[in-house]
């Protein structure tokens, strides 16, 4: 084991190690005890790589173990058999012996260095043999040796070797790590979603209104949205796991149109003016946009793959908003003067939709909303709607 350098304590604080290290002495046996009576005790060939007494011919190390695990009542997880097979493949002379827990259940994995033989606990190879014992504390924990006998105490557990033997009780339940390894992912938390809008249902627009003035710069007309969010399981497999998520979110649309007629609310329903300065000459507008922000209820369904899947979760939901803001900006090309006009243009204050995402391993997911309200009230705007897709972080 790797020395840790002595540190300097208080009094209380090595007699408090002094404590832990008797305490660890006295429950070994009833460890001893367990792996004789009330636990499965597993015995593999270091050499071999081979199940003792209780393996089946023509099977692999692996598949011998689960079975054995499954004849438990537990699982060999991927987390477990990795701690197994380092051990086996280890260069540790010494009998090693694997305290595994899962769901109040105990399989004791016994790994022999030399299984046609017991081991000499006298023959001096002990590399700690000359050692005259003592109390070291580190980062890694508190190493207690007494002559031959040593106990390593860490977050991880306690190692207690007598002589040549060498026991691993682990604090953590090995089941949790393979879960917290292997989870599924999550919607949950704060997110940010940037990405480009337009109108829908374009083609209806007819009558007082002109369908070149809802024309839209293809980028300049961007969506912004920031929110928190929650999930809760509704039900998990083996390697997917049906979730649903809720929260509270923000949002902008930004409709950037492409001419220089502006927008404003008329008396009967929007209309779109020239804009000209004071002498009534015709300006250059290098910005011209209506501005719409809301608060969003969203509810999404969705499939959580495991994270290290490329495809990490997909969910289809739908979202309610109320409209909490709405202006128009413009910014004249040559004298750079803008302009900011607060209105409600007949919009209408509900905001509802459908809503897809799409997660991806190592790339920002991907989102798109379809507005089944229509952006104007009845009658006073064309029957249009929003639509916004893009990244979300």
């Amino acid at each position: 084991m790797k020395s840790i350098s002595q540190l300097d304590v208080t009094v209380n604080w090595v007699k408090l190690y002094i404590v832990a290290f008797f305490m660890v002495l006295a429950i070994q046996p009833t460890i001893a005890r367990n792996t004789e009576t009330d636990s499965t005790v597993i015995k593999i060939d270091k050499r071999n790589q081979t199940v003792l007494e209780r393996g089946k011919p023509n099977v692999s190390l692996k598949e011998d173990i689960q079975a054995l695990f499954q004849k438990s009542g537990m699982t060999l997880d991927d987390a477990t058999w990795i701690g197994i097979r380092r051990v086996v493949n280890s260069d540790i002379t010494k009998d090693t012996v694997l305290v595994i827990s899962q769901n109040n259940k105990t399989i004791n994995v016994a790994i022999k260095a030399n299984a046609s033989s017991n081991t000499n606990r006298n023959n001096g190879s002990s590399g700690n043999n000359g050692s005259k014992g003592g109390v070291s504390v580190g980062a890694g924990g508190v190493h207690i040796q007494d002559g031959r006998d040593e106990v390593h105490v860490s977050i991880n557990g306690v190692v207690v070797k007598d002589g040549s033997e060498e026991t691993r009780v682990m604090w953590r339940d090995t089941a949790k790590v393979a879960r917290r390894n292997g989870e599924f992912a999550s919607r949950s938390g704060f997110n940010i979603y940037f990405g480009l809008n337009s109108f829908t249902n374009t083609g209806s627009i007819s009558g007082i209104y002109n369908t070149k003035d809802f024309e839209l710069s293809p980028f300049g007309s961007r969506y912004f949205g920031f929110g928190w969010t929650r999930s809760a399981a509704i039900s998990k497999g083996s390697s997917a796991a049906l979730k649903i998520s809720y929260g509270l979110e923000f949002s902008w649309y930004n409709f950037m149109y492409e001419n220089n007629r502006y927008e404003i609310k008329g008396n009967n329903n929007i209309e779109f003016r020239d804009y000209v300065d004071d002498k009534g000459q015709p300006v250059d507008l290098s910005r011209n946009k209506l501005t719409v922000a809301y608060i969003n209820l969203p509810v999404m369904p969705y499939v959580a793959f495991k994270k290290s899947s490329t495809v990490t979760y997909i969910g289809f939901g739908g979202y309610v908003g109320y409209r909490l803001d709405s202006y128009t900006k413009t910014k004249e090309s040559d004298s750079g003067r803008k302009l900011w006009n607060h209105s409600s243009f007949y919009l209408n204050n509900l905001r509802y939709g459908l809503a897809l995402e799409l997660g991806l391993k190592d790339f920002p997911d991907l989102f798109v909303n379809y507005d089944l309200s229509q952006l104007y009230q009845t009658g006073y705007g064309p029957k249009i709607s929003g639509l916004s897709f893009g990244i979300r972080f």
